[in-house]
């Protein structure tokens, strides 16, 4: 199979994953990159490039689904772009980038857990505000925007988590504001990588093509499906999926025993089907009607 057609299935699929549930697109193309033998930070341009691209098409979308809170978009983009700018320019000229992966990893494990305890004990249906507090909001792009370029992916992973535990938007403006907000953090590292690599910006062009038109096909298609999917299961889904990927992140760092690693994922499987057949379930269930 044509190297640019691997890249094209890899770029749609995980625009399906990230478009609906607000991440995953640097995490899958960058693993498949990685696993071409690219360089680490070719592979973070290449990925951050790819992901402009998709994410202007999946902003487009999810602004016409009405799934984007502008005041948080922009302000993540403002800090994203910042972070990613300083991002890429560590990742080219610095080493020792690793080391406080297991910290970060852990602690976005434990936001998984804040948020899938909010969408499953109590169903998502929290009082609607503005958005989430202003100063969680820069510090947060800044991470996100760090971390995205300097791992080709982990903009949603940062992102998602924490506005979902300070904000009381619903579930799917989350997911529009932080896709809107990724396209500044990626350009920005875009530029940083352009800056800081010693022969300019040289990226695998075929596969980012094939990456950017994948992502692209799929963008319309996530945008609509997170406005299907609802609330709850939304929320629930992005809980465990922030858990899964960080799991492994936490895992690789530390030297969890592979064996131990797969029980992990095999339970947060089971938790996840079951937080899902609990909900339709609960959904189903003949609600009392009022009297008088």
């Amino acid at each position: 199979m044509p190297i640019i057609i691997v890249a094209l299935l890899a770029g749609f699929v995980a625009q399906m994953v990230n478009g609906s549930l607000g991440m995953g697109y640097g995490t899958i193309t960058a693993t498949v990159l990685l696993g071409m033998g690219i360089a680490p930070a070719l592979v973070s341009a290449s990925v951050n490039i790819a992901t402009v691209a998709s994410d202007i098409v999946s902003g487009i979308a999810h602004h016409r689904f009405g799934n984007v809170h502008w005041p948080t978009a922009i302000a993540l983009g403002i800090s994203g772009a910042v972070g990613g700018f300083v991002g890429a320019w560590a990742l080219v000229s610095l080493s020792g980038l690793d080391a406080a992966r297991p910290f970060t990893s852990s602690v976005l494990v434990a936001l998984g857990v804040l948020i899938v305890w909010r969408f499953v004990r109590r169903g998502g249906r929290l009082r609607q505000s503005a958005g989430p507090r202003r100063f969680i909001i820069a510090p947060t792009g800044l991470t996100a925007g760090f971390l995205n370029a300097v791992g080709g992916g982990g903009w949603g992973p940062v992102t998602m988590p924490v506005m979902l535990t300070t904000s009381k938007l619903p579930a799917y403006q989350v997911v529009g504001s932080v896709s809107v907000g990724e396209i500044f953090a990626a350009g920005a590292a875009v530029l940083g990588f352009w800056w800081a690599l010693p022969n300019g910006l040289t990226v695998a062009w075929p596969l980012v093509i094939g990456l950017a038109v994948g992502g692209m096909i799929a963008a319309p298609f996530a945008a609509w499906l997170t406005r299907r999917i609802p609330t709850e299961r939304l929320g629930a889904t992005i809980g465990f999926l922030v858990i899964g990927l960080n799991l492994r992140t936490f895992s690789n760092s530390v030297g969890v025993p592979t064996w131990l690693t797969v029980t992990l994922y095999i339970t947060v499987a089971a938790a996840w089907i079951t937080s899902i057949v609990w909900d339709v379930r609960r959904s189903r269930s003949p609600q009392p009607v009022a009297v008088g």
